[in-house]
């Protein structure tokens, strides 16, 4: 008789406590708030989840698409005020269109240290030059 099904079973609970502990970890150092997020452009859209730490000095978020592909990561020092992207997938590389997620994520976060850690709002924000707009629903 063999282990196999026995094995993967002990790999599945250890791979789910791990994550479980990661969450904790994470929650235990700062706010960590969980999005569903959507970025409508005017020929297209990006949607998927954002996840947000916030701890007392920086704020980090991460935007992974449907697929579970890890769209772009950025980060916001609160004391100086600046955001800046971290990473982010080639078609987002472009200087013009990095200048200005950086612009629109900076009044993002903004919004963000506005609201009431108790209670998770949602997040809209438009950009009328460029005609984007951003929704950010808690889940």
């Amino acid at each position: 008789m063999s282990n196999r099904p026995v094995s993967y079973i002990l790999l599945c609970f250890l791979m789910t406590v791990s994550v479980i502990a990661s969450a904790r970890a994470a929650e235990a150092e700062g706010r960590l708030a969980r999005y569903n997020i959507r970025i409508d452009m005017k020929e297209a859209y990006i949607g998927g989840i954002c996840m947000i730490r916030d701890d007392e000095s920086l704020i980090t978020a991460s935007v992974i698409n449907e697929f579970g592909v890890s769209m772009m990561t950025l980060s916001h020092d609160k004391a100086k005020d600046k955001t800046k992207i971290v990473n982010c997938i080639k078609q987002l590389r472009n200087p013009m269109i990095r200048k200005v997620l950086k612009q629109d994520f900076q009044i993002i976060f903004s919004e963000y240290q506005k609201q009431d850690p108790a209670s998770d709002n949602r997040i809209e924000y438009t950009n009328t030059k460029h005609r984007i707009t951003y929704n950010l629903i808690p889940f």
